[in-house]
This record gives structure tokens, C-alpha cells and sequence, in this order.
């Protein structure tokens, strides 16, 4: 398990909580209870944050150090808070994807967005890499293609050319092989 705290003693409080809290609603006020009599003794909080010196933190939402997204100051705006949800497809924040009103403008949207995606082998639209037309030509579609202990990768390192494991092949696994259904098919 992740090292919680420095002091063992808190570590393990602390795991005991969390084993406790993992069962049922009592279980979990109980725990809720037992944490906040803890942090009531004052040596039990410099205790605490005796231990939380050193770690940085990183703010989700500027990417600076020294607080945490709830605490970021650009979030704070002229006195007014800005704590609203950011939507994932219009990039608005006051609602999420779910209830972006984008999305219900057009309903067919849905089906566009996921024929939209490009093939990871041959970086074509309309067709995924299983389904690919190009998939025995994958080394002069990709980028310049580099030898590593892994198997063959792109240049840039982003995509990766499989090698087979029956045939030697390159461009599919072993599970898309031509040759394992041939052997199938043989009785091999």
C-alpha cells in the first residue's frame, strides 16, 4: 500500500481507518468519528502536519506548485468564485458533456465523433486498426520506423508496429494472424 503518512503510527491509523471505512455506513461514521477525534488533540494536527512537510503539491487547473485546484487563485475572480464545471466537447464551463447543449443541437453528432477516429496503423479515417485495409503495409504508411528491444516503433515513439509471434510478420499480433487461421483450418 501507498505510504500515507511518514510516522508509522499515523500510517497506520490511517490504513485502519481506510480497512474500516470500506464496510458499511456505520462503519464508516465510526471511522468519520474516530478521524475527527484524532485531529481534535492539537498534537495529533502539528503530528500531522509534521509529516505532509516536503510534499509538493501541483495545482490541476494552472499546473503551478504550492496548492491544489480547490485552492487555485485563478479560480477566484474579482472576489467571485469560478467553480463551475468545464464541458469536455464546447470547453464552457456551467455544464459537462452530458448536458452540453452543443451536443443535443445535433443529434447525429454522436455517430460523426466515433467515425471521425483515425486508424492507429495506416492514420486513415473511417475504419479502426482491426478493420485496416493497410495492414501488412504499416512500415511505409507510419513514420520512419526504429528498431528497439520492444519490437519495431515510429521514430517519434508515439505509435508502435506489431511484430507476430507465429508468422514473424510485421504489422499484426498473433491473434490477427492470417496464418493462425490458416493452421487452425489444418488441424496444426
Amino acid at each position: 500500500m501507498k505510504i500515507l503518512h511518514r510516522d508509522p503510527k499515523l500510517h497506520a491509523q490511517r490504513v485502519a481507518a481506510i480497512k474500516k471505512a470500506k464496510g458499511t455506513a456505520e462503519a464508516r461514521k465510526k471511522a468519520s468519528d474516530t478521524a475527527k477525534a484524532f485531529f481534535l488533540d492539537p498534537e495529533n494536527r502539528r503530528k500531522r502536519s509534521t509529516a505532509m512537510k516536503g510534499v509538493r503539491f501541483y495545482c490541476s487547473n494552472c499546473g503551478r506548485e504550492g496548492h491544489r485546484q480547490f485552492y487555485c487563485p485563478e479560480l477566484i475572480k474579482d472576489g467571485s468564485l469560478i467553480r463551475k464545471f468545464k464541458c469536455g466537447l464546447c470547453g464552457e464551463r456551467g455544464h459537462n458533456r452530458k448536458t452540453c447543449y452543443k451536443s443535443r443541437s445535433s443529434q447525429t453528432k454522436t455517430r460523426s465523433v466515433k467515425t471521425r477516429r483515425n486508424c492507429r496503423t495506416c492514420r486513415q479515417s473511417g475504419h479502426n486498426s482491426r478493420t485496416c485495409p493497410n495492414a501488412n503495409g504499416v512500415e511505409e504508411t507510419v513514420k520512419p520506423v526504429v528498431e528497439s528491444k520492444v519490437g519495431l516503433i515510429s521514430s517519434e515513439g508515439s505509435s508502435r508496429i506489431h511484430i507476430c509471434s507465429l508468422c514473424k510478420g510485421k504489422g499484426h499480433n498473433i491473434r490477427t494472424c492470417k496464418s493462425r487461421d490458416e493452421n487452425v483450418l489444418l488441424g496444426n
